[in-house]
């Protein structure tokens, strides 16, 4: 599939190219302002998976699949292996894109709060609320958040969620611009870890960056890791949760511009 993405600093090709992805019920302009930032040395893009965004839909949402699309993203957008940066699930796709037949796209890997494990989060709370929203009953994100806090507790979460919500330009009826159907198909291979489907190790150098407040990189999992990515190093942003391009942004900055500048 081909991914809907945007590119920044096209000018500076020649110093690299950075694709970013982002996370489950994410989007690629949650990382605008980090791409705007990065664009003044690179050539910056930043991709809508599958189901998300401006991205087309589709019932199949396993790791390999979108590991794949990334694959025919980085060919369509550079000639070079890319600095490839995933958050979340965005994260664990790329890691699988890593180690698949097409590891020789990436020049290296950044990857932020997620680890290659399986998880035991339930997000079925989240897209049964969201299934809830009535959206003949809504003219504004603002009601979208409220008619949420019936299964999501966290005003933040909420506000997260809410940013999915597109308005047709025709009826102004507001809709979810994400897939919850796929989402909810395939939420076992989402919290999950495509052992099977993937062998062997990535020998680029890697950055697992965590939120400091985050529990989704557990030190005992590094041995694990370690077998997978050899050249992992690991560091984590203090005062920061999963979502640690938004609570610390100018932090992640610094921390993806020393890597790369390494």
């Amino acid at each position: 599939m081909k991914l809907a993405h945007y590119a920044f600093g096209e000018e500076n090709r020649d110093n690299g190219t950075i694709v970013i992805v982002h996370g489950l019920f994410g989007q690629a302009r949650n990382w605008t302002a980090i791409a705007r930032r990065l664009a003044e040395k690179y050539h910056v893009v930043t991709a809508d998976l599958r189901n998300h965004g401006r991205s087309d839909w589709d019932m199949e949402m396993t790791y390999p699949v979108m590991a794949s699309d990334l694959a025919e993203l980085i060919r369509d957008v550079s000639d070079k292996p890319v600095h490839l940066v995933g958050h979340s699930m965005g994260g664990k796709a790329s890691m699988v894109l890593s180690l698949s037949k097409d590891s020789g796209l990436v020049a290296d890997l950044v990857i932020v709060d997620i680890a290659p494990v399986r998880y035991e989060h339930d997000y079925t709370g989240y897209i049964s609320a969201m299934r809830g929203v009535d959206f003949d009953a809504v003219t504004r994100r603002a009601e979208v958040e409220d008619a949420l806090s019936s299964g999501v507790s966290e005003k933040g979460i909420r506000q997260f969620l809410a940013q999915n919500v597109t308005t047709d330009k025709d009826t102004g009826k507001m809709s979810w611009q994400v897939n919850i159907d796929a989402m909810a198909a395939h939420l076992a291979d989402i919290i999950g870890w495509p052992e099977g489907e993937v062998a062997g190790s990535y020998d680029g150098d890697v950055l697992f960056i965590s939120g400091a407040n985050s529990h989704y990189v557990d030190p005992k999992d590094r041995d694990h890791i370690k077998s997978l990515f050899p050249k992992a190093a690991f560091t984590s942003i203090k005062g920061a949760g999963h979502w640690v391009h938004a609570e610390k942004p100018d932090a992640v900055l610094l921390t993806l511009s020393a890597f790369l500048n390494r």
